[in-house]
């Protein structure tokens, strides 16, 4: 169960990143309200991606 958590969590903190990222380059899906906005959420992605990475790698 947990080794199934940790990859979700890799998912979503990547979707996170690349959801936000195509919304600071192009404005889509949401517009483009704030680059700060924008760039605190993909650190929060990439930082939710590196902890399910590192706790799988510590897991097994």
């Amino acid at each position: 169960m947990i080794k199934v958590l940790c990859i979700t969590s890799m998912v979503l903190g990547l979707l996170m990143v690349v959801v936000f990222g195509i919304d600071l380059a192009i404005g889509l899906p949401f517009g483009r309200p704030s680059v700060g906005l924008g760039a605190c959420f993909i650190a929060g992605g990439f930082i939710l991606a590196y902890m399910g990475w590192a706790l799988q790698r510590e897991m097994g």
